[in-house]
C-alpha cells in the first residue's frame, strides 16, 4: 500500500500510553485544522499527512493549540466562582465581613463541582469539547477535586516555551501536578513521603504529552480487559488512517494491516487509591 508524503512526524514511544494518546491528540486536531489528513506509527515516529496546509504544519498546529481558549466554566461562571470564592476567603479572617448567604453557598460549590466534574471547551480554530472522564469505562488517573480546565491552562501554558515543535513529546517543564498520562511520570506517594497532589506540588512534567493525551481520549479509548480489572489495551497502525478508522483500529475494532495490540496497567499513587497513573505497555499478541 503507497503512503502519502509526510507533512510532519514526532518521535514516541510505542510503549508509553500517554506518547500513543498524544499522537492520536495531534491526529484529532490536525483533523479539526486542515480535514482529510491520515496519520501512521512507524518505528519511532508518528506521521502525518495533510492534503493542504502551511508549509510547516506542525509548528502552525502547536502555536494554535498553544493560544486557544480552553475553558471549564464560561466566562460569567468562572467570574461568579471567583467572587464567591473571595468573600469565603475573607470570612474566616475577619468578624467584620458580609457572609455568604445559604444560596450563595449552595451556589459556590454547584460551581465547584461544575468545574471538577463538567466538560472541557478547547475553542477556536479547534472547537472540542472533552467530557470523555464522566465515561465510566474509560481509565481515569486523578481524584475528584482535581480542576480539568485549570491543569490543561498549566500545560498549554508551558507549550509557550517549547522551542523545537519535532521535540513535543520529550519537551519537559515544571508545572502543578499533570493527568499522569505519561508512563514516565508516575511517582507513589511512599517514594516522597506525601502526595504531591494533596499538596498542590509543581513538579517536571511533558505538557505536550498530557494536554495531546487529555485530547486524544475524548475519540480514542482504550479497551478494557475484563479478566484485569485495571489493566487496558490499544492497538498502534502502520498504514495511513483517517481519524475515524484510527480510532477503531486503536480500540480493536477495525482490523487493518499491519496493526500491533498493546497492554498496560493503571498504577496507583497512594495506598488509598484514589491517584492513578497509566503503567508502562507490553505488545501483547505480536503484529497482524
Amino acid at each position: 500500500m503507497s503512503r502519502p508524503a509526510t507533512s510532519f512526524a514526532v518521535r514516541f514511544d510505542p510503549a508509553n500510553p500517554g506518547h500513543v494518546l498524544a499522537c492520536c491528540g495531534l491526529l484529532e486536531l490536525a483533523h479539526r485544522l486542515w480535514g482529510g489528513v491520515e496519520g501512521w506509527f512507524e518505528d519511532s515516529c508518528f506521521a502525518v499527512a495533510v492534503a493542504d496546509g502551511p508549509d510547516d504544519h506542525l509548528s502552525a498546529l502547536v502555536r494554535k493549540l498553544a493560544h486557544c481558549q480552553i475553558a471549564g466554566l464560561t466566562e460569567e461562571e468562572a467570574q461568579e466562582r471567583k467572587e464567591l470564592d473571595a468573600i469565603a476567603r475573607k470570612q474566616g479572617r475577619r468578624k467584620q465581613v458580609r457572609q455568604l448567604t445559604p444560596e450563595e453557598e449552595r451556589r459556590r460549590d454547584e460551581l465547584g463541582k461544575k468545574a471538577r466534574a463538567g466538560s472541557v471547551v478547547v475553542g477556536h480554530p479547534f472547537n472540542l469539547s472533552l467530557d470523555w472522564w464522566n465515561d465510566a469505562g474509560t481509565p481515569k488517573t486523578w481524584a475528584g477535586q482535581q480542576e480539568m480546565a485549570r491543569i490543561a491552562r498549566s500545560a498549554q501554558r508551558a507549550l509557550h516555551a517549547l522551542g523545537d515543535s519535532a521535540e513535543l513529546l520529550e519537551y519537559g517543564a515544571v508545572a502543578p501536578a499533570p493527568f499522569y498520562f505519561d508512563a514516565r511520570r508516575f511517582v507513589h506517594a511512599l517514594d516522597t513521603g506525601f502526595s504531591v497532589d494533596a499538596q498542590g506540588m509543581a513538579t517536571v512534567a511533558h505538557p505536550g504529552v498530557e494536554l495531546l493525551a487529555l485530547i486524544g481520549l475524548q475519540r480514542f479509548r482504550p479497551i478494557h480487559v475484563t479478566e484485569e480489572r485495571w489493566t487496558f489495551a490499544y492497538w498502534t497502525w502502520r498504514v495511513p488512517l483517517g481519524v475515524a478508522t484510527a480510532a477503531a483500529c486503536f480500540a480493536g475494532f477495525v482490523d487493518v494491516p499491519c496493526r500491533t495490540r498493546y497492554r498496560f496497567s493503571l498504577r496507583f499513587r497512594d495506598d488509598q487509591k484514589r491517584y492513578k497513573a497509566f503503567g508502562f505497555a507490553r505488545p501483547y499478541g505480536g503484529e497482524t
